[in-house]
């Protein structure tokens, strides 16, 4: 029975993601690839912007289109997976009130549906690397590794701000703030070598920043995640505690949504 009940869950919550991402398009013309081409122009703006109107050379001998579009895509996924998964329990309420189902679920779900879209774009730098003459190395595998740091964060952040929201409705607002703001308190945009030496270590204070700069290691500068101990030691630490905290305060909290929503 025990094996039956997991085969259950789990094809529950696969068909969730499935329908998660089709229900955000469903109805346009054009359907998913909307998904995907909001982050595209955006890139595309940004290196025209960059390239174009400030003249920005390369960094650390890197192309910069190549050096900005790893940060970018790690950003979008942040952004688009926060922002759902922090209101995965209002906007699945019926769930919550209708049926008997494990509400901790839901932030998992809007996590892996904003995945999709991710994992096209990588599959996509790759094709641009290669374009551009950088062919595939070892180093290329060490993104499994980063992906997965990046999902654990993602998640430990959307399982916080999912009870947060269910209390407190503009906390939606907040959030798409903070990831604005986010976007220029990690170094996405710009190299955190620009920094004088004394503020320089902040910016790693920023758990984001260790895997948009692992991305670049993997992908350009073929530095393996043990050679920055300091900084592995710190994001697991920092990510695996707000992970905690978020399944705690959900087990503690997930009783009275019912009543609230």
């Amino acid at each position: 029975m025990d094996y039956f009940n997991r085969f259950r869950y789990f094809t529950i919550f696969f068909n969730l993601v499935q329908s998660d991402f089709k229900r955000r398009y469903l109805g346009t013309y054009f359907g998913v690839f909307w998904a995907f081409a909001a982050p595209l122009a955006t890139i595309g703006v940004l290196l025209f912007v960059f390239n174009v109107g400030f003249r920005s050379g390369p960094i650390n001998g890197v192309r910069f289109d190549l050096w900005l579009v790893p940060g970018l895509i790690v950003w979008f996924y942040i952004s688009d997976a926060v922002i759902s998964g922090c209101n995965s329990i209002v906007e699945y309420s019926f769930l919550v009130k209708k049926i008997q189902f494990s509400t901790e679920l839901l932030p998992i779900v809007k996590v892996c549906s904003s995945l999709y879209v991710h994992l096209v774009s990588v599959i996509l730098l790759f094709g641009l690397y290669i374009y551009q003459g950088q062919y595939p190395s070892f180093f290329w595998f060490q993104i499994l590794y980063y992906l997965l740091a990046l999902i654990v964060f993602v998640l430990a952040i959307s399982m916080i701000g999912s009870v947060v929201q269910v209390f407190f409705r503009d906390f939606q607002g907040v959030i798409a703030i903070l990831m604005q703001i986010g976007l220029w308190g990690t170094p996405v945009l710009w190299d955190a070598k620009i920094l004088p030496d004394r503020l320089a270590p902040l910016i790693y204070l920023n758990p984001a920043s260790y895997i948009v700069q692992g991305y670049r290691d993997s992908l350009i500068f073929d530095i393996w995640f043990y050679q920055r101990p300091n900084q592995t030691i710190y994001f697991w630490t920092i990510t695996l505690i707000l992970l905690g905290a978020g399944f705690f305060l959900f087990n503690r909290s997930k009783r009275d949504f019912a009543d609230v929503l």
